[in-house]
């Protein structure tokens, strides 16, 4: 064996471990460095809109492409994500082959769309919005039951619809 041979055995042992386990990195938990959780499992593909206030993200979207092998806990995970950051999930909606997670902290609200593509599940798409929080008008009462006569709270976050207009 000539010495250049040598060289390049001993440079592949030496560099290949290190090669390996950088290029094994997943994505990264947070969008741009921020208290923004990214859907757990998914890939962001486009990052857009983005908005900072008082050095944080106030504003943007992202879509994600990433395989469903396991939808409920990969929702349970994105909302493990947003709950270690101090979001809290103001409400949770399943339809068909969609969860929609919506989490409010401080000042802000996020919106989280997961889709199974029941085709190709490795091709499942995430969208990603985060946006103000627009302030709560007050509370004004014509002719509402008070509280108190008001029918009990299940305590569990419920997302209607509203009724059609004439």
């Amino acid at each position: 064996m000539n010495r250049h041979a040598a060289r390049i055995i001993l440079l592949s042992v030496l560099l290949l471990p290190g090669l390996l386990l950088t290029g094994c990195k997943g994505p990264p938990e947070v969008v741009l460095e921020s208290d923004v959780p990214n859907v757990a499992g998914y890939e962001p593909l486009v990052t857009r809109n983005l908005q900072r206030e008082d050095g944080r993200i106030s504003g943007v979207e992202v879509l994600y492409r990433g395989d469903i092998d396991d939808p409920v806990r990969q929702v349970n995970d994105t909302q493990s994500r947003f709950s270690a950051q101090g979001w809290t999930l103001v409400s949770k909606q399943a339809r068909g082959a969609t969860t929609i997670l919506n989490f409010r902290k401080d000042s802000r609200s996020a919106r989280v769309e997961i889709a199974m593509n029941q085709l190709d599940p490795m091709t499942s798409p995430a969208h990603l919005q985060v946006f103000p929080t627009p302030p709560q008008p007050p509370a004004v009462s014509f002719g509402t039951p008070a509280p108190s006569d008001a029918a009990p709270s299940t305590g569990a976050p419920v997302e209607g619809f509203a009724p059609p207009t004439r």
